[in-house]
């Protein structure tokens, strides 16, 4: 950064602006499914003693490691679930005239 700037010409970016959106430290979607799959632990099996100690060591273990993950790439689980559609291989043509198969955009359109 130069220094010969003016305190005219130096602007600060509000830290809401570059920080990633997340609830109790990771992706809403995430934390959307870790309480689904909780609920659905205590109430579609049963509010035991065992599903509780599981309902626990599941909300802690899954939480624990998606905020873990969350901390190297805020956006991780929307990256991975894009790359799910993207294929590994793309054949080769066998000459210029060949049309070739549609391949679906890694990127989402911006709409």
């Amino acid at each position: 950064m130069r220094d010969d700037l003016g305190e005219d010409e130096r602007h600060v970016v509000h830290a809401s602006l570059y920080r990633p959106v997340l609830f109790g430290g990771v992706e809403f979607g995430v934390l959307v499914t870790e309480a689904t799959t909780v609920l659905a632990l205590l109430f579609v099996i049963g509010v035991h003693a065992g599903t509780v100690v599981l309902a626990v060591m599941y909300a802690v273990g899954v939480h624990a490691l998606a905020v873990w993950v969350t901390a190297g790439d805020a956006q991780i689980t929307a990256v991975y679930l894009r790359s799910l559609f993207v294929r590994d291989y793309y054949p080769a043509h066998g000459c210029l005239h060949v049309p070739s198969r549609p391949i679906r955009d890694a990127l989402p359109k911006v709409r």
